[in-house]
């Protein structure tokens, strides 16, 4: 998966099928090097889903600070079979 940046640690990955496309999952952390949060682990969460040959990617960089978020986060999008459309959206929900 090319959106996930050479400093980021990968956490866990799933992968899953479902009607003839494949979808991968990645949850990666990095320590954050900006002033404001300087150390602070940030989460980041991608999905890459390919079908019939097409692929399309997605990923919702730093958009957790707490392990125990990331992982019930990654879990929901891994669960419902989240493709990268619907990636921003689940989050955009998960912090109302």
């Amino acid at each position: 998966m090319s959106i996930i940046n050479t400093g980021d640690t990968l956490v866990r990955t799933e992968e899953r099928t479902s009607n003839g496309a494949v979808f991968q999952y990645r949850l990666t952390v990095r320590e954050s090097d900006r002033v404001a949060s300087f150390g602070i682990p940030l989460y980041s969460v991608a999905v890459e889903m390919t079908d019939r040959g097409n692929r399309t990617e997605a990923c919702v960089r730093d958009c957790f600070s707490d392990a125990e978020r990331a992982f019930v986060f990654f879990n929901k999008v891994v669960d419902h079979l989240a493709t990268p459309i619907d990636l921003p959206y689940i989050l955009e929900d998960e912090r109302k």
